[in-house]
């Protein structure tokens, strides 16, 4: 694991633990009001979904369109390759066409 990818999962359990800290600080303010720590507590799930959702559209959005513009070069080059093939098949037909002419010069 690299020293940024420790670092970040380092940070996510310090964050964690200060949430869970937290919460268990709330419960005992809050006593036996639970309905509405349930719902602090699925207010904030359903909003991380959605975000996680957006974020999820956006990788998409982005595979699409990089898909597309693959899909672009790859009929680009095989439009090229077809005309390098042309092109070879035009200079070979034209160097038999030369080794096949005589190779003496006429006298003037």
């Amino acid at each position: 694991m690299s020293t940024n990818a420790a670092a970040i999962e380092l940070d996510m359990r310090d964050l964690l633990r200060a949430k869970k800290a937290g919460l268990a600080n709330e419960s005992k303010e809050t006593g036996d009001n639970f309905p509405f720590l349930v719902s602090q507590i699925s207010s904030q799930s359903v909003h991380e979904i959605d975000h996680l959702i957006e974020g999820l559209r956006g990788v998409r959005k982005k595979l699409d369109k990089d898909g597309d513009r693959l899909q672009l070069e790859i009929e680009q080059y095989t439009a090229f390759s077809q005309s390098i093939i042309e092109l070879t098949k035009i200079v070979s037909d034209g160097m038999t066409i030369v080794n096949k002419a005589p190779t003496t010069v006429p006298e003037l």
